[in-house]
């Protein structure tokens, strides 16, 4: 009988998982740039939600595939890391739309993940959804 509980509980505690999930959690990431240097454009960023930082940064646009789809590659910076984020951005649409995540992370961000849908209203980049 006690072999049989250990079994039991062995096998019920194999169930859980071994390390934790994190919880996705709301957030803005608004960049507004001078586009006078386009392709590889600077500017300023903020953010709000579950990140508030706020700094400098660089977008460098990808090939413009027939005017209507291209793919950029973000770089927030702040005194604690950067951040380098992916977007894939739509311009068939009024404004311009598209998708953006999270790649990668130095300092304080080595870790951060995240992603969700963007916006392009004029100079700025609208980007919202989660973190984690």
């Amino acid at each position: 009988m006690a072999i049989m509980f250990t079994m039991i509980v062995c096998f019920t505690m194999s169930w859980k998982p071994i390390y934790p999930t994190q919880t996705p959690a709301p957030v803005t990431i608004t960049a507004v740039y001078d586009f006078s240097t386009f392709p590889n454009v600077s500017g300023t960023f903020t953010t709000s939600g579950a990140l508030t930082i706020s700094g400098t940064s660089t977008m460098d646009v990808g090939p413009n595939i027939n005017g209507t789809r291209a793919h950029c590659v973000v770089t927030l910076v702040t005194s604690d890391g950067t951040i380098t984020i992916h977007q894939e951005c739509v311009f068939a649409t009024n404004p311009p739309q598209g998708r953006w995540e999270i790649v990668s992370g130095t300092g304080a961000y080595a870790n951060l993940k995240g992603n969700g849908p963007l916006t392009m209203p004029l100079n700025t980049e609208a980007m919202t959804g989660v973190i984690y």
